[in-house]
């Protein structure tokens, strides 16, 4: 019985010993942590910014720890982000190019404009050159119209005047919409967070750094939305260039042969000579008046040469007859002569 009592007495001393050490070891480890936090704020120690959690604070720190060379102001400590869906729907930017010759230049310059506001387009550029009187106007224009519109607007399109030729492209931008997407939500969160510390933010020194980062991420921001919208408006809105050219007879479009191509180099060289032929009567008639007057010009100053040189013409002759009647004349006498011994003899 006594050695009962001493065994159970040991025993209970035992479970008393053990509960006492369990008891210091879990208010050791409580002060610790404790001690630790601070709620959250600027560590001295490591020189960095951590956010106010408790289970995360040893990974708060590591994350925050600026890479060497860059400014102290560490990264924002990463934190569970709720899933953002994004939108990965197919965006397609469609462009497309069109030609179209016209007879009836004004009546289907007018059906582009009505068909380009009945489908809810507008017009981006707008240019007419030419007058009507001399035939061979140009339009080009640049329109927007809307992508649910855009394969009927085509067709319509293509029924006025003769199409000679059209190009279309499609752009799949999808993956660069995504990332633009990726990369607003990330600086969203970047934001969010900076303006937390902000508010944590113990010195003039760690605010104003702060507010830096702020602003660079401000900036970024309003690239990318600007880029999104960008991205939108091209989606949205299809691009179509149209060129519409007066002609007097619709080019025609025939077979690659020999024999056409043949004709047609044929009937260019004959338009050709006809064309310069009509450009030089245009030129001369143009420059008639100019000629009449350097005509005129020209047989006033030969009439005026003509009349001085008369004058010396005349002198010149009669000079002439002169010298030869002088050089015509006989002498007085023409026997010998006599010394004036001979005389006295």
């Amino acid at each position: 019985m006594r050695k009962k009592i001493v065994g159970l007495f040991a025993l209970m001393l035992s479970v008393a010993m053990i509960t006492g050490c369990g008891g210091a070891s879990d208010s050791s480890s409580s002060f610790a942590t404790t001690d630790e936090y601070d709620g959250g704020g600027f560590d001295s120690a490591a020189g960095t910014f951590y956010a106010d959690t408790s289970n995360e604070l040893a990974d708060s720190k590591m994350a925050s720890v600026e890479t060497a060379g860059e400014s102290s102001l560490p990264e924002v400590p990463q934190a569970a982000e709720e899933v953002e869906e994004y939108d990965t729907s197919r965006k397609i930017v469609y462009t497309s190019n069109i030609d179209i010759e016209t007879k009836n230049f004004d009546e289907d310059l007018q059906s582009i404009k009505k068909l380009v506001q009945d489908n809810g387009g507008y017009f981006e550029n707008t240019s007419v050159s030419g007058q009507a009187e001399y035939g061979g106007r140009y339009a080009s224009y640049t329109a927007r119209i809307p992508s649910a519109k855009y394969q009927g607007f085509m067709e319509n399109v293509g029924t006025i005047g003769s199409v000679t030729s059209s190009h279309e492209n499609a752009d799949d931008i999808t993956s660069s919409y995504v990332d633009v997407q990726a990369r607003l939500k990330s600086l969203k969160t970047k934001l969010a967070r900076l303006q937390e510390l902000e508010e944590n933010a113990q010195t003039v020194e760690e605010l104003l750094e702060i507010e830096d980062r702020i602003n660079d991420v401000q900036y970024d921001l309003e690239n990318y939305t600007a880029q999104l919208r960008l991205y939108d408006n091209q989606v949205d809105y299809c691009t179509v260039s149209i060129s519409l050219n007066e002609v007097v007879t619709y080019t025609e479009i025939k077979a690659d042969t020999f024999w056409n191509r043949f004709t047609e180099a044929i009937e260019g060289s004959l338009s050709g000579f006809v064309s310069f032929l009509q450009g030089l009567v245009i030129v001369v008639v143009y420059l008639l008046p100019y000629v009449v007057v350097i005509a005129l010009i020209a047989c006033m100053v030969l009439y005026i040469l003509k009349r001085k040189g008369k004058v010396p013409t005349k002198l010149k002759e009669k000079k002439k007859v002169e010298k030869s009647a002088t050089n015509s004349k006989p002498d007085s006498y023409a026997g010998p002569t006599y010394s004036d011994d001979d005389k006295k003899q």
